[in-house]
This record gives structure tokens, C-alpha cells and sequence, in this order.
């Protein structure tokens, strides 16, 4: 049997290595650590509630006398993630804003939805996400005449008149609707 001390050697040198020259176990701890310190925040992020048929109906009461800007959105849709940059722009610019953020993602993609509404400094959004297999009467009891299309916005007046948008809502429509409650299409 053949010894192979350069193994041996390699194995060992941790042990056998004077103080202050544990580069590689202390590099290999200072990542974890700095792992942690950034998926910590991601993982104290509060989820989006279960969005189900009865939803919009609490949403509604929660804003009741109140105007506010409901967003329909996704993951895989990219102009629905340049919307929440002007979205957050926004809402920085006018904290008072009621913003109301629905996901049409799956509920086991409520973590990933969550992280991007906090990259995007959106977290103080009423979130939710689709908790609904059945996405067609999901997004019936929202607006029957939507057809899915995203992003979706919908304009809610203090008397809960709406008025929908598809596609991308830019930041004059935004500011025209916080000054004057009209949004260019009404």
C-alpha cells in the first residue's frame, strides 16, 4: 500500500498550522456570516396575503372612503417589474399613497415575490398574491372584462369608481392622478 503523504499533509494542515494561518476556515465562516446577513432581511420580509375570491371586497373596505391604485403584476412579466420602479418612485415621492400590489404568481412563489417587492422598496405595499388554482375566475371576480393581460392597474376613486388601465402606467399618469384623482382615460 502506497502512502500518499501529500494528502495526508493536506489533511492535517489545518490542525497543524500556527496560529493566525486558518485563512480558508475563517474565509469559509466570514461568508456564511455575510451569506446570513444578506438573506436575513430577505427572509424576515413579510409575505403577501393569500389573495382569494372575497379579497377585493376586504381591500375595498380597508380603503373605504379612500382613493387608491390597485397593481395586478408577475414575476415573469417585464414591464410589470419597470412599473414597480415607478411604482416606488412614487411612493417615496408621496408616502400617502394607498398602493395595493397584487401578484398573479403561484402562492408557492410568495417568498421570491416578497424579496422583489423589497429590492424595489416596495415592501410597505399592501401585497398579495393569487392563492386560487383556478387564475380565470380569479381574474373574472376582479374584472370580467379583463382578459390577463399585465400589468394591470386600476384607479380607485374615494368613492370606489374605478377606472382600469392595461400595461405599463408611466409617472405623469401617476402624478396627474395624486393632484387632480383623474387619469388621463376618464
Amino acid at each position: 500500500m502506497k502512502n500518499n503523504s501529500n494528502h495526508r499533509r493536506v489533511r492535517c494542515a489545518y490542525r497543524s498550522a500556527p496560529h493566525g494561518t486558518h485563512s480558508v476556515p475563517y474565509g469559509l465562516l466570514l461568508g456564511l456570516w455575510l451569506l446570513g446577513a444578506v438573506l436575513a432581511p430577505i427572509q424576515a420580509a413579510e409575505l403577501p396575503k393569500p389573495y382569494h375570491r372575497t379579497s377585493l371586497a376586504q381591500i375595498r373596505q380597508t380603503y373605504q372612503g379612500e382613493r387608491f391604485v390597485l397593481v395586478l403584476w408577475s414575476l415573469l412579466c417585464s414591464t410589470c417589474m419597470k412599473e414597480l420602479d415607478v411604482l416606488a418612485k412614487t411612493l417615496r415621492e408621496h408616502p400617502g399613497m394607498h398602493l395595493v400590489l397584487i401578484s398573479t404568481d403561484e402562492m408557492s412563489d410568495a417568498g421570491e415575490v416578497s424579496a422583489v417587492l423589497e429590492m424595489r422598496g416596495l415592501e410597505a405595499a399592501d401585497s398579495w398574491i393569487f392563492a386560487d388554482d383556478n387564475v380565470q375566475r380569479m381574474r373574472f371576480v376582479i374584472d370580467p372584462g379583463w382578459y390577463g393581460e399585465l400589468p394591470r392597474s386600476y384607479f380607485y376613486a374615494a368613492d370606489h369608481q374605478r377606472v382600469a388601465v392595461s400595461g405599463a402606467i408611466d409617472q405623469a399618469r401617476l402624478e396627474a392622478w395624486l393632484t387632480t384623482g383623474k387619469t388621463g382615460t376618464d
